[in-house]
């Protein structure tokens, strides 16, 4: 990998070390000032629908200057979320939806950013490389900080352990504003083909987009709510950091077993493989919510899903590559953020949908088996992108 690869490694580490400290737990931080999942599901909603918008706007910075500019403003933007909850502290929920508003403006131009640089320090012979080691070192990074906020907040008593987390991650964030100031990129001196960002351009690339509108279903939003789910079942953060932990250390070690061993014919099966093991790992909590389910859960989730991830962030990039659209990339990732969040959104909305008839458990893990089945409808458009799996570099 080049030296530009490894320096966005470093951004990326640190960047999962700082939301593993904090992310995770924020939306247990307004679960406890509410107790209401429909104000949680609305606040990751608005994050949802925020991020697309900023995906545009930092598509038509990057266009006319590069793509470290969007990048630090979304750390400049993370810095500010952590900084406002500090601020109003156990007001928080109060401005929740602001809050929202403002992480999903941090967000957008992160994430626009990265998978543009990441497309920009990398090609087709090293991407699975790369994200390889960003996923096992995210890992790594996720591994050991929420286990670390855990036990931070565990030592203190009221909110106040989580001011002092969400301290850290501000500090962090001020870091790595200073180091994206370091990094050099050429000016791309352009406009934003509008036409390439919203339609669905090659064949090949209408696969992605309706691979990645069904992932889209599933992704974070499991997360937040079995993250909930752990904290209501344990009534324990230290257990989340824990459960957490174990988690991070397994999908690491996967991500580097994937990395090493799967080869183009074999990254077919590497998709059966990650989906199978995803749903298996929400078949035990639609059964029973208990530790074991939860465990369970974690174990599992994190051994398979780098089995899928890798293949299809690979593809994504790769499809570029074979349409040789290569100066198109940001228009390429703002089109794949807007299926990834529409996705989301329409789950979320769902969830919303479900929560306003019953609140009750079964609902919720009625609610996992849908998600959970999203991914072999994600993993079925996906297969059927023989030749870019097998890694052929011309359409």
């Amino acid at each position: 990998m080049s030296k530009d690869a490894k320096a966005l490694l470093l951004v990326s580490i640190l960047f999962t070390f700082a939301m593993g400290l904090s992310n995770i737990f924020v939306n247990v931080f307004f679960w406890k000032q509410t107790n209401n999942f429909k104000i949680i599901v609305m606040y990751n909603m608005i994050h949802y629908i925020v991020i697309p918008m900023i995906f545009i706007l930092g598509g038509i910075i990057a266009k006319r200057k590069n793509g470290i500019w969007p990048l630090r403003l979304g750390l400049l933007g993370h810095a500010l979320f952590f900084g406002v909850i500090l601020l109003v502290g156990s007001k928080g929920v109060v401005y929740i939806y602001i809050l929202g508003v403002i992480h999903g403006i941090a967000s957008g131009f992160y994430w626009l950013a990265f998978n543009t640089l990441c497309f920009d320090f990398t090609d087709i012979n090293n991407r699975d490389t790369f994200n390889g080691f960003n996923g096992s070192c995210a890992g790594v990074a996720t591994a050991t900080a929420p286990i670390t906020s855990a036990y931070i907040i565990s030592r203190f008593e009221g909110m106040t352990g989580y001011k002092v987390v969400f301290a850290i991650t501000l500090v962090i964030f001020l870091v790595l504003i200073f180091i994206s100031l370091t990094l050099r990129c050429k000016n791309y001196a352009g406009k934003l083909n509008y036409k390439k960002a919203f339609s669905g351009n090659c064949q090949e690339w209408s696969i992605v987009r309706k691979s990645t509108v069904f992932w889209g279903f599933r992704d974070v939003i499991i997360v937040f709510l079995v993250n909930i789910l752990i904290i209501e079942n344990t009534k324990s953060v230290l257990s989340l950091g824990q459960l957490t932990l174990i988690g991070s250390l397994l999908s690491s070690a996967s991500y580097i077993f994937v990395q090493k061993v799967i080869k183009p014919p074999w990254r077919r099966i590497s998709i059966v493989i990650g989906i199978t093991g995803s749903f298996l790992a929400v078949l035990g909590l639609a059964v029973e919510v208990k530790y074991a389910t939860l465990l369970l859960y974690v174990v599992v989730d994190a051994l398979f899903i780098p089995f899928y991830l890798i293949q299809l962030n690979s593809s994504t990039y790769n499809v570029i590559n074979r349409a040789h659209d290569e100066d198109m990339r940001i228009e390429y990732m703002i089109n794949r953020d807007i299926m990834l969040n529409s996705g989301r959104i329409v789950s979320a909305g769902i969830l919303l949908i479900l929560l306003k008839i019953s609140v009750e458990l079964s609902v919720l893990q009625g609610y996992l088996i849908f998600i959970g089945l999203a991914p072999a409808v994600s993993g079925y458009f996906l297969g059927k992108l023989k030749k870019v799996l097998l890694g052929e570099r011309n359409q």
